[in-house]
């Protein structure tokens, strides 16, 4: 088996806490004191709350990404794996999406991770040093879009796959976008 790290554990902990709490309420005092570790090892791993609630679906999002282009993982793959992630975590994103505001949004927390994510696959699948202005504005929309489109689905369209709403996706994606996505 295994062993956890102190940042996995204190992820469970906070996935835990938001099934009993709004995540503007829970605290960093909460979040070390259920998970058994120390505060100091909470701020070894992690600047504030806002970080780990980032970090719960960022370290998941970003070995999704790292698996694009190998043994013929596609971005339709990670895109279906993330959609899973979503859905199996959906009470909490809800509650990080809903009960996080300003400097501590998720959604744009989570929107500037996937802009960087995307713009680094971009640039190194296409050996590009900048984005043009065009694909950069567009990809940063489209970034901003993801948090909530995901939610939407997760919560209000049960009843559609997740391959159909991949599809959705892949329909929304900017123009100026799909060349470089295209497999």
């Amino acid at each position: 088996m295994k062993k956890r790290t102190s940042k996995q554990i204190f992820a469970e902990t906070l996935l835990e806490l938001s099934k009993r709490m709004p995540m503007d309420k829970i605290t960093v005092k909460q979040i070390v004191d259920e998970s058994g570790l120390s505060l100091q090892t909470f701020y070894n791993h992690f600047m504030d709350k806002a970080d780990l609630v980032l970090w719960v679906h960022k370290s998941a999002f970003d070995e999704i990404m790292d698996k694009i282009g190998k043994d013929g993982y596609t971005l339709y793959d990670a895109t279906l794996e993330n959609i899973r992630f979503y859905y199996e975590h959906k009470d909490f994103m809800l509650n990080a999406l809903s009960n996080t505001q300003g400097q501590e949004s998720y959604a744009k927390a989570s929107a500037d991770n996937l802009y960087q994510v995307l713009s680094r696959y971009i640039k190194e699948k296409h050996g590009l040093k900048e984005l043009s202005k065009q694909v950069d504005f567009c990809l940063k929309m489209y970034s901003a879009v993801g948090p909530y489109a995901y939610a939407e689905w997760a919560f209000r369209m049960e009843d559609t796959t997740p391959e159909v709403f991949a599809g959705y996706l892949a329909d929304i994606m900017p123009e100026p976008l799909k060349i470089y996505f295209s497999e």
